[in-house]
C-alpha cells in the first residue's frame, strides 16, 4: 500500500507545480486510499479532528450539490473539492513511510520551484504582463509561489554541496518571479509570513551566534528590497503611497461584496434552510451568471455563500486546528535543530491564511494542495523530531 501511494503523492505534487490535469488524476486516484485509511483509522480511533473536520467539510460540499438550484453547475468541479481530503492518505504516508526524508523533500521540492518559477519569468519576459506558469493564471502561480518561498528560505538551514547552491537560485528566481505576477494578496501574504517568522525568529529560537547574524543579515536584505520594490513601483494597487490615491482599492471587489450581502439579506427574510446549508458549489456563477467573478474571492465568503453556516464554520475551525498545529510544533521544537523548518512552514500556512481573505484558498480548485502539504510537512517534521530523541 505504501508503495502505490507515494507513487501518487508524487504525482499530486507535480500536479501542483506542472499540470492541472495531473492533479486531478493523483486527487482521484487518492480517493480509494481515503476510504481504506478512514475504515483502518476509525477503529482505532486514530484520526485527527481536522482531518474529520475536513472529512465534514466535503461532505457537506456534496449535500450543497444535492440541494443546490442547479446540481449540474454545482457538482461540475468536484474533483477540485475533493483535494482538500487528500490530506488524509498524505498525513497517513509521512507518519508511515520510513523511506521518506528531509533529502529527498527538498530536492524534488528545489527542482519544482525552479522549474515552475523561471517558467512565469520567461513568460514575462516573453511579453506577459504578469507571470503566470505552465498552467491557469498568474494567480495560480503567485499563490503556488507565496506558499513555497518560505520552506524554500528554510531549507537552506539544512543543505550541503550542489543542491544547496541549487535551491539559493531557485529561490532568488521563486522571489523574482513572484514580484512579476505583481498579485497583492500574495505577497502582503510573504511579507506578513516572513515578518511573523523572523520576529519569532529573533526572540524565542536559540541557535549559534554565526547562523544567526547571517539569517539577520540575509533577513535584513530581503526585507530591505522588499521595501524599495513596494515603493518604487509605478503600480497604486501594491505601492502603499499611492494606495490611497487608487479608487478602487478592492480590485473590483466591491461588487462581490455587494452581491453577497443581497443574498444574506434575502436569505434572512426568506430562506432560512440556504443559510444555513448554503446555495451549492460554484453559487456566484449559479446566482450571477453574467459576473465576471466566478467566485466568491474568500474562502469565507465562498462557503458561507456556497454552504451556508456549517460550511463557514468547518472552514474556520479548520484554520484554527490548522495553526493549532503549527505552533504547538514549533513550541515543541523550537529547542531542536528543526526549529527553523517549523517557522518556515509557519510562514508559508500565514501567506496561505492571508490570501484566503482575497481568493478561495482552502476550498479553491488548486490552492487546497498547498494547504495538504504544508500540514503534512508538519506531521513529518514532528515525526523525524520524534525519531531523533529516541
Amino acid at each position: 500500500m505504501l508503495t502505490a501511494l507515494r507513487a501518487v503523492v508524487l504525482i499530486f505534487v507535480l500536479g501542483l507545480f506542472f499540470s492541472n490535469a495531473l492533479l486531478q488524476i493523483a486527487t482521484i486516484l487518492l480517493l480509494p486510499f481515503v476510504i481504506l485509511i478512514i475504515a483502518k483509522n476509525f477503529k482505532k480511533q486514530n484520526l485527527l479532528l481536522i482531518e474529520v473536520l475536513i472529512f465534514l467539510l466535503f461532505f457537506s460540499s456534496l449535500f450543497s450539490i444535492y440541494i443546490s438550484d442547479n446540481p449540474a453547475i454545482a457538482g461540475k468541479n468536484i474533483i477540485y473539492h475533493s483535494i482538500l481530503i487528500s490530506l488524509i492518505p498524505f498525513s497517513y504516508l509521512v507518519k508511515e513511510d520510513r523511506l521518506i526524508n528531509l533529502k529527498i523533500i527538498s530536492a524534488v521540492f528545489t527542482i519544482c520551484t525552479l522549474a515552475t518559477s523561471t517558467v512565469g519569468i520567461v513568460r514575462f519576459l516573453s511579453g506577459a504582463p504578469r507571470a503566470y506558469g505552465l498552467y491557469s493564471s498568474y494567480y495560480t502561480l503567485a499563490s503556488i509561489l507565496a506558499f513555497t518561498i518560505p520552506i524554500s528560505i528554510a531549507l537552506y538551514y539544512y543543505l550541503k554541496g550542489f543542491l544547496k547552491y541549487l535551491l539559493v537560485i531557485s529561490t532568488i528566481t521563486q522571489i523574482v518571479s513572484l514580484w512579476l505576477t505583481f498579485t497583492r494578496s500574495a505577497l502582503i501574504g510573504v511579507i506578513l509570513g516572513f515578518i511573523t517568522a523572523f520576529t519569532i525568529f529573533l526572540f524565542r529560537i536559540e541557535v549559534s551566534k554565526i547562523i544567526k547574524r547571517r539569517i539577520i543579515l540575509a533577513s535584513t536584505l530581503i526585507i530591505t528590497c522588499s521595501i524599495i520594490l513596494l515603493f518604487s513601483t509605478s503600480d497604486s494597487r501594491i505601492n502603499p503611497s499611492l494606495i490611497l490615491s487608487n479608487p478602487d482599492i478592492s480590485s473590483g471587489r466591491n461588487i462581490i461584496y455587494s452581491d453577497a450581502f443581497k443574498v444574506l439579506q434575502s436569505d434572512l427574510k426568506s430562506n432560512m434552510a440556504s443559510l444555513i446549508f448554503g446555495h451549492g458549489l460554484e453559487s456566484r456563477k449559479i446566482l450571477f451568471p453574467n459576473s465576471n467573478y466566478t467566485s466568491w474571492e474568500s474562502d469565507y465568503l465562498e462557503t458561507l455563500i456556497s454552504q451556508g453556516f456549517l460550511g463557514l464554520l468547518l472552514t474556520c475551525l479548520i484554520y484554527f486546528l490548522f495553526f493549532k498545529k503549527l505552533f504547538s510544533s514549533y513550541n515543541r521544537l523550537k529547542h531542536t535543530d528543526l526549529a527553523i523548518f517549523i517557522l518556515g512552514l509557519l510562514a508559508s500556512g500565514i501567506s496561505f491564511w492571508v490570501i484566503s481573505f482575497f481568493s478561495s484558498q482552502l476550498v479553491g480548485r488548486i490552492s487546497s494542495s498547498q494547504f495538504v502539504i504544508i500540514f503534512s510537512l508538519t506531521l513529518f517534521i514532528e515525526r523525524i523530531s520524534e525519531k531523533s530523541m529516541n
